[in-house]
Formats: C-alpha cells, structure tokens, sequence
C-alpha cells in the first residue's frame, strides 16, 4: 500500500508543484519559512489553506463548499462522494484530492486514502496536511520509518508545525529502541 507513495516522498525534495499551482503559494511557502513566531506561522498557514481550498469555478466551489459542510456535519459518506464529484469535475484540484482522502480515511478506507494523497502530493508536493495524514495512517500501519519520513517531509515545508515535531521526536524514540 505504501511503496507509491515512499518513492514519492524521496522524491518530494526535488519535486516542483503542478503548473496548475498559484503562484501566490510560492511567495506564501518563503514567508512561512522565515516566520518570526507561530502566531505569524498560523496566519500564513490560514492563507495557504485559502488558496489550496479554492476551486476554479463555481461548479467547483459549490462541490468543495458542499463536501465540506457533510465531512463537518459527520456525514463521512456523502462527503467522499461529494468529493470524488469534484475530482471528475476537476481532477488536477489537489486539495478535493486531500479531502477525499481525508473522508476514506475517516471510513476506515487506509488504501483508498493513501492513494488520494499520493494524487495531492503529485499536485502539490508540499501539502503538509497530506503529508500529516499520510504519517497518521502510517503510525496505525506500523510503519514508523516510513511515518517519521513523511514528518519530516512536511516539516521541510512548514517547520511550525509544533505537533509534527513532537510526533516526530517520539517516533524516532521508537525506531531507535527497536534497532536495539
């Protein structure tokens, strides 16, 4: 189920967004990086979510806005339908790809999620919510070599991101005492 996405993960470094990608992310990506605190990280990070979010059309938008509301009113199966019609609608859309991936995942769906986000990280290789949830779903696989690269995958892109690097230190504490 992982071997896609590891290969893609070795290769994020390198990686360039799809030519779809808003340029507005390339100058909000630096500033994130030289962030002089975290509420300033947050601001930006709000601002990437809003541009990630934001579908080309209103068709788009009217899906996007419709998925969101049934993931956020517990409505799991209609989300991930309402999601995989907005990847028809658009399929170089990267962030309908995270949110559906996001739904299978809360379905219970590993392998359907996993292969959602190897389609997000093909779009935009920095998705450090992709990457997060790609290491959740690794952590529960027991992959934790594997979970701790994708940590700091998205810690390369969004290094504020306090909770990944605390799921990190205690991964690492785990691969070091199970080569032990």
């Amino acid at each position: 189920m992982f071997d896609r996405v590891l290969t893609i993960l070795g290769s994020l470094s390198t990686a360039v967004p799809h030519p779809r990608a808003d340029e507005r992310l390339v100058r909000l990506f630096e500033t994130l990086q030289r962030a002089p605190s975290n509420d300033v990280a947050e601001t930006i990070e709000g601002e990437i979510w809003q541009v990630w979010s934001a579908a080309t059309d209103d068709a788009g938008r009217r899906l996007m806005q419709e998925g969101i509301a049934a993931l956020a009113g517990g409505r799991v199966e209609p989300a991930e339908i309402t999601f995989g019609r907005l990847i028809a609608h658009d399929p170089d859309f990267a962030e309908a790809w995270n949110k559906r991936a996001t739904a299978r995942f809360l379905l219970d769906d590993a392998s359907g999620s996993v292969a959602d986000i190897e389609e997000t990280l093909t779009r935009e290789p920095r998705h450090f919510g992709a990457l997060s949830g790609l290491a959740q779903i690794m952590m529960a696989e027991a992959e934790w070599v594997g979970a701790a690269n994708a940590l700091e995958a998205a810690l390369r892109v969004n290094p504020h991101l306090k909770n990944l690097r605390t799921a990190l230190e205690t991964l690492k504490r785990k691969i070091k005492r199970s080569l032990h």
